[in-house]
């Protein structure tokens, strides 16, 4: 299986979710092997999990602010290489999923290179826990996310997503960022959710949706979407079945971590 990137370049812009600030985008094709990288005021900030600085309420790696929409996008329609120059602290929340990253990169053309894929196995299972969290890899040829979450006034949530034999773009790419209208107050006081709006993110209250969903299961749905984004930054596919219960950011970086750390030991 070869290598993929784009066949030309594309601009995007819009305010960031959290900073309401305008950032724009421009995404062009990369040489094989050179992976995802971001370009910001000069400086290379390759898509790895040594770059992470924060994962509260989003991915950030150095000086850019919750990739992990785009870079889902990018995990989910198996691109290999990319730069991505970025002028602002955030990425565009643009609706508030990946599936506009998404349509974008497909409209750009998808090319394959010389180069084959190199991918990354887990040969033992991980586990990992924090508090009523968890998140386990296991040794499978492909890749697999199974994903439980339990939310205030929608209940227990459960999906199944095989990358080869599912549909990204149908059936995790649209599943937007949510939140509940209790907590907008307080997040906007933290510098939080400034760009967040109805039109770009699922509002939960304690009865259920505020706002329309686009599934009945969406905020699971972005819990995939979120944890592709993460494992993106392991730089390389991953073959595996991952099985999350609750898990956030925080434990998917760590699982991405350990995974590395696993994969440095038998080489």
């Amino acid at each position: 299986m070869k290598q993929r990137t784009i066949a030309r370049p594309f601009h995007l812009a819009g305010p960031g979710l959290h900073s309401g600030q305008e950032s724009r985008l421009l995404i062009s094709p990369a040489p094989d092997n050179s992976g995802i990288v971001f370009l910001k005021d000069g400086a290379r900030v390759p898509a790895v999990v040594a770059q992470v600085k924060d994962t509260k309420r989003g991915t950030s790696l150095n000086g850019i602010a919750v990739t992990e929409h785009l870079l889902s996008a990018v995990y989910g329609l198996g691109l290999d290489n990319l730069l991505v120059e970025v002028k602002g602290t955030e990425l565009p929340a643009l609706d508030g999923s990946a599936l506009p990253y998404a349509e974008a990169l497909l409209n750009a053309g998808i090319a394959d290179q010389a180069a084959d894929k190199q991918f990354l196995t887990t040969q033992q299972p991980i586990h990992l826990t924090s508090g009523d969290a968890s998140l386990s890899a296991f040794p499978y040829r492909g890749f697999r996310v199974d994903f439980v979450v339990d939310f205030p006034g929608v209940g227990e949530q459960h999906f199944s997503f095989d990358l080869q034999q599912g549909n990204f773009t149908k059936e995790i790419a649209p599943a937007r960022t949510f939140g509940y209208v209790e907590e907008y107050e307080l997040l906007k006081q933290q510098g939080l959710a400034r760009g967040a709006s109805l039109e770009n993110a699922l509002v939960l209250g304690k009865d259920g949706y505020i706002n329309q969903p686009r599934f009945p299961d969406e905020p699971v749905r972005h819990k995939i979407l979120d944890l592709l984004g993460d494992l993106c930054l392991l730089g390389r596919p991953l073959q595996a079945e991952i099985k999350g219960v609750r898990s956030g950011h925080k434990l998917n970086i760590e699982l991405a971590r350990r995974i590395m750390e696993h994969d440095r030991a038998r080489h």
